[in-house]
């Protein structure tokens, strides 16, 4: 399942090392919004939690959910 535009920022900021503070204050939102979302990721992704997605990233798995043309 590929990841929304929303979606995509919020991974791209994950994989820069950013907080979910830090996340919410880039895209102005509450911290439980960034949260939300990123259960949300997590389940479409099929994965537990921020560490498994660095390990996406990291291993080029993280790749197909995201278009030919975007880049992480």
């Amino acid at each position: 399942m590929e990841l929304n535009e929303e979606e995509k920022r919020i991974v791209k900021y994950i994989i820069k090392g950013l907080t979910n503070i830090e996340i919410a204050q880039e895209l102005e939102y509450c911290e439980s919004t960034v949260k939300k979302r990123l259960t949300r990721i997590y389940k479409k992704i099929g994965i537990n939690g921020r560490i498994d997605l660095m390990k996406k990233a990291l291993d080029g798995t993280l790749v197909k959910y995201f278009p030919v043309h975007d880049k992480i």
